[in-house]
């Protein structure tokens, strides 16, 4: 999806196929989020794995102690060690009411991090739009990496590895032209940022998204250190770099009535996100994403 925040706000009204949700929407939304989660823990929970609350997931549940409620996704993370085992064993367990899509994955990957979809579902976003990938109501699903002990390391590092993280998007945007997109991109600003990403994807489709979001997942796992970061985060490799201690040992926290784990120090963790992140953002402030189709249950064709 494009997320709006307040300096691409001015961006909205290039395509009149798309839509904000409504807040019947979003609440319809929240419900199959906390099937596919519920699923999920219990599968993990089979096989020790630890499901974080990541973004706006762990604001969420520090803030509301479930979903912000205008917030239409879930984010979650996994140790790198986990988030191996979670694929090598999901088929197995879930693949009958899920899809995978995750870099190096049989099934492939529409991104550069792992995303389960509820199948006889559709939330289709402008860049999507004429992908072959299944477009259900998902769940991200982001590793957790060690970075380097060395401050200049960590910094050549997360420079090569946000390189690589927008050659590979942008790669995607080229092989899977978007009409809505290009129409959506209606200002000076906007259409030079879909240039930009169009130019570098005609330049880098020597080979294809697919293999660029295997290239970005293998460089950003590290040996193990003292620093650790969520590379495919909102706020890439060095935005979301922290000791082992900041994230480690795991807490417990309330989701809507569920467990959730959350971040050793998750004061420190989401301030580094979102600075005060206790204060509740003006409307016109609030991150919004806008869709070209909700689908709940493919057999009632419900759209937007």
């Amino acid at each position: 999806m494009l997320t709006l925040k307040k300096n691409y706000a001015s961006l909205e009204s290039g395509s009149g196929n798309l839509y904000e949700l409504s807040d019947e929407d979003i609440r319809k939304v929240h419900e199959v989020l906390l099937e596919i989660y519920d699923d999920i823990f219990t599968y993990c929970q089979k096989y020790g794995l630890k499901l974080i609350a990541g973004g706006g997931t762990a604001l969420g549940a520090v803030r509301h102690s479930g979903f912000i409620p205008w917030d239409d996704d879930m984010d979650l993370n996994l140790t790198r060690e986990d988030y191996k085992k979670f694929i090598s064993y999901f088929e197995d367990e879930l693949g009958h009411k899920y899809d995978l899509l995750a870099p190096g994955y049989k099934r492939g990957a529409s991104c550069f991090l792992m995303r389960v979809l509820k199948k006889d579902s559709t939330f289709l976003n402008m860049i999507d739009e004429s992908s072959p990938y299944p477009t259900g109501i998902y769940i991200d699903i982001t590793p957790i990496d060690y970075a380097p002990n060395r401050k200049e390391f960590q910094i050549i590092k997360g420079i090569i590895a946000d390189v690589l993280r927008f050659v590979s998007y942008s790669v995607y945007w080229h092989q899977y032209k978007s009409k809505s997109l290009k129409e959506f991109m209606t200002n000076s600003e906007g259409k030079m940022y879909y240039k930009l990403r169009m130019l570098t994807g005609a330049i880098c489709s020597f080979t294809s998204a697919e293999k660029w979001f295997k290239f970005f997942d293998n460089y950003i796992q590290g040996k193990k250190s003292n620093y650790v970061t969520v590379a495919a985060g909102r706020n890439r490799y060095c935005g979301e770099l922290y000791s082992v201690n900041t994230f480690f040992p795991l807490k417990k926290a309330v989701f809507d009535n569920r467990t959730v784990y959350v971040y050793n120090d998750i004061d420190v963790y989401l301030k580094g996100l979102y600075g005060d992140y206790m204060k509740i953002p003006d409307p016109k402030d609030r991150e919004k994403h806008l869709w070209l189709c909700l689908d709940f249950c493919k057999s009632r064709g419900k759209l937007i």
